[in-house]
């Protein structure tokens, strides 16, 4: 499900638009001032917004008990590290050197009865409603796949016998023991280790070029290494720390939980282009999660050899900025994520690592300029082939005309809430219909539906665009199950027979056979038996009524596209939402798919994780299960249940999981989340298309059509000063203009740390339980590491 907050309007006031390299080598820190201060509110473990003396505000806190929190309290000798980190943070707009963090994070003590109570909240979540808990012990094989079996029992058994050398290595193998799963909607982290995010100065791209798979160049942070300039992006990484780079960043790919595809993982390590949410005229690179990373990296450096010489020689009137080969040994920095303020350990243990603490941070994105650039600058890519045509873009999805003047692509970036622009569902579905008005109006007969990179949101909002392209779509296209423990089965039937005081998880289901909301628990009493798995789910269910898609219903007549016009193109990065919608225009009629990315002449998957719905909030869910529990508690059914009771994860933990498992539309029998569909196309990055999204659309037209791109003159070429193309219904206005509403500060200071630091960053907190609670009735839940952070 996707949860949102309303957030305070934060501006930058000044921004120009500069070439993709002299952008990406800034980094702006955004709104952190604004958004700390939103974030100090007031509780029995949190420093109320009235302390501006931190030494004064410890005094009073050193009186108040702090709940399953180990004491911090260290030996004289011992360095702290929490304490440096924040004096460093607050001189140095949040960059904080490796060292430092990970030692503040290492500074807490390992807690046996926190690892006891956490092991014991998530078995008893996982082994009751986890969805996936049986197949997870003996998965089906899956073409490229490295997943493998996971006993959740055995090894949660194996953590809680051992003892850790400190807190954040339990937590730390915890979270890698969730992580085998592969499901990204089931994750574990403690949001004590999540205040700091690890960044390298260099991020990287992947490629097949001259017969081989190689690794570039995306972007550089200057700011971070002064050896660094701009002259070294496209430029070819050969070696990462003295191996092969491919295949060092294809080794880390594996040990990560995006997708069950490792081209996908592949895909997600690297650098990589997305849709930007703020409605600008520009997209955004993000660094990928070889560069960017939530856990602690192994060593403080990453040394990279870098070659320019292929760069330089295809580009002969370029004089070179950087020497032809470089060996640079880069640091990595930490930046500073924390949305309350910290004095030293003490404190940082309050406000980030107990039991009552702040379970926000802020979200870094990578700014950058317009890759879909066709400037001078450009020349040695582009080949005098022209970009596409912008004819609408709005925060969730823009819109373009490539130049046969028949084949649009609608470029769907997300199903969330902008919480940027306060954006709400009337946002979403106008940014839709008046796309889909401008690519009718422009005369399109063919369509790339442009799906890399998009996480998923909210459910309803798929189902508006899979209704807005088939309007005869049929009422419940979503098919789920739960799974029929004897908890799950007890909590449903309570639902139905005692009033509830709260919203059960259980309430609201659709019999995707009457169209009507089911109103007992004989849809998941006595339960029904899968193929091949094992124990007992519900029927089949789906959601509630999206209200909004009845008015995008009717006939297919109404269509603006054909099937056999359509074409959905991922980096197999389309997940949570986006896959279950690309699922079913694939399944139900027959859209043909084309995969980018991933490993050279292997097949790859074109989504990833359309498991279902997910139960997010851990403080909220558990509450919840307990009031429905309350209702029975008193007959012997419900004293027999009483151990399965998940309670609250102690020290600020948070577990997410999959409750509700979709099946596919074509197997009926079949989850989604374990039956791997291949693309039909294939096809492999090179510098030009994931520098110019217009390139790799045109290819991708020629592959599926036969319709090969045109190079237009170079006088067409020299008067294309690539700047965006906007079209008269575009919602954007001025570039400069958008910027400054959707990001500005208007603060003295704040502007001087922006100049000083020469920036990354937007910044975005993260959802509040009361937002939570409003979205979960309709909503599909992106991943919160994913979606919330886009780190990990």
């Amino acid at each position: 499900m996707v949860f949102s907050a309303t957030l305070p309007a934060c501006h930058h006031s000044r921004q120009v638009k500069k070439s993709l390299g002299a952008q990406a080598s800034r980094i702006i820190l955004l709104c952190a001032a604004v958004l700390s201060a939103q974030a100090r509110v007031s509780g029995p473990n949190r420093l109320s917004p009235e302390y501006t003396d931190l030494t004064k505000a410890f005094e009073r806190f050193s009186t108040e008990p702090i709940v399953n929190v180990v004491s911090t309290t260290s030996p004289a000798s011992q360095v702290d590290y929490c304490a440096q980190a924040a004096a460093i943070s607050q001189n140095s707009s949040g960059i904080v050197p490796y060292h430092v963090a990970k030692g503040c994070y290492q500074h807490f003590d390992f807690d046996p009865r926190i690892r006891d109570d956490t092991i014991d909240g998530v078995r008893a979540n996982l082994e009751s409603f986890y969805v996936f808990y049986d197949i997870a012990k003996s998965p089906p094989p899956m073409e490229n796949s490295d997943l493998g079996p996971v006993d959740l029992a055995q090894s949660l058994d194996a953590i809680k016998n051992t003892t850790f050398e400190n807190d954040y290595t339990f937590h730390s193998t915890l979270g890698g023991l969730i992580a085998k799963l592969q499901d990204p909607h089931t994750t574990y982290k403690n949001m004590c280790y999540q205040q700091f995010l690890f960044i390298q100065p260099i991020s990287t791209y992947g490629v097949f070029e001259d017969g081989r798979q190689q690794v570039k160049v995306a972007t550089v942070l200057d700011k971070l290494d002064q050896r660094l300039s701009t002259g070294f992006v496209d430029c070819e990484v050969t070696h990462i720390d003295g191996l092969p780079a491919f295949d060092v960043v294809a080794e880390f790919a594996k040990t990560k939980s995006y997708s069950k595809d490792r081209g996908v993982r592949l895909n997600k390590a690297f650098s990589y282009l997305a849709h930007d949410r703020t409605g600008s005229s520009y997209d955004r690179y993000s660094l990928g999660t070889f560069a960017q990373r939530s856990k602690i990296p192994p060593n403080g450096t990453v040394e990279y050899k870098i070659d320019c010489t292929s760069k330089y020689d295809s580009d002969p009137a370029s004089a070179p900025t950087v020497p032809m080969q470089s060996t640079l040994d880069l640091a990595w920095s930490a930046l500073d994520a924390t949305m309350a303020p910290y004095y030293d350990a003490t404190s940082y243990r309050i406000q980030f690592c107990s039991d009552d603490s702040i379970q926000t941070v802020k979200k870094f994105v990578l700014d950058s300029a317009s890759a879909d650039d066709f400037s001078a600058v450009k020349a040695r890519l582009h080949e005098g082939r022209k970009k596409a045509r912008e004819i609408y873009r709005g925060p969730y999805a823009s819109f373009h005309m490539l130049n046969d003047g028949t084949t649009a692509v609608f470029r769907l970036g997300t199903e969330s809430p902008n919480k940027l622009k306060g954006e709400n569902h009337f946002g979403f579905y106008s940014n839709i219909d008046d796309g889909f008005a401008a690519m009718e109006e422009a005369g399109a007969t063919k369509l790339i539906i442009d799906l890399q990179n998009n996480s998923g949101g909210i459910i309803c909002w798929g189902r508006y665009v899979l209704q807005t392209l088939f309007p005869d779509t049929v009422e419940s296209p979503y098919i789920y199950t739960l799974k029929a423990s004897p908890l799950a089965q007890a909590l449903a039937k309570a639902t139905f027979t005692y009033t509830q005081k709260t919203s059960s998880p259980y309430a609201g289901l659709v019999d995707p056979n009457t169209g009507d909301e089911v109103s007992d628990e004989s849809w998941i009493i006595p339960g029904t038996s899968l193929p091949g798995r094992e124990g007992y789910f519900s029927n089949k269910v789906t959601d509630r009524y999206c209200p909004a898609v009845d008015d995008v219903s009717g006939s297919n007549d109404d269509a603006l596209f054909e099937p056999e016009n359509i074409v959905i193109l991922t980096n197999g990065f389309c997940g949570s939402t986006c896959a279950v919608l690309a699922l079913q225009l694939h399944e139900r009629y027959g859209i043909r798919t084309a995969a980018i990315g991933g490993y050279h002449g292997q097949s790859m998957a074109f989504t990833s994780f359309p498991g279902g719905a997910v139960q997010a909030n851990n403080t909220l869910w558990v509450s919840r299960i307990q009031q429905v529990y309350q209702t029975i508690s008193g007959d012997g059914q419900g004293q027999s249940l009483e151990k399965m009771i998940p309670q609250p994860l102690p020290a600020n933990g948070q577990l997410a999981f999959t409750f509700r498992q979709v099946l596919s539309a074509s197997h009926p029998d079949q989850v989604s989340e374990y039956l791997r569909m291949p693309s039909e196309f294939r096809m492999d990055y090179t510098s030009a298309r994931f520098r110019m999204p217009s390139i790799l659309w045109e290819d991708v037209r020629h592959e599926v059509w036969g319709v090969a791109p045109v190079p237009t003159s170079s006088s067409d070429n020299e008067e294309d000063t690539g700047e965006e193309e906007t079209g008269e219904t575009g919602e954007a206005g001025d570039p400069e203009d958008e910027i400054e509403s959707a990001m500005s500060i208007g603060e003295e200071e704040e502007e001087e740390q922006q100049a000083e630091m020469e920036s990354i960053v937007v910044v975005e907190d993260e959802e509040s339980d009361e937002e939570m609670e409003r979205a979960a009735e309709e909503a599909d839940r992106e991943d919160a590491e994913w979606m919330q952070r886009r780190f990990e």
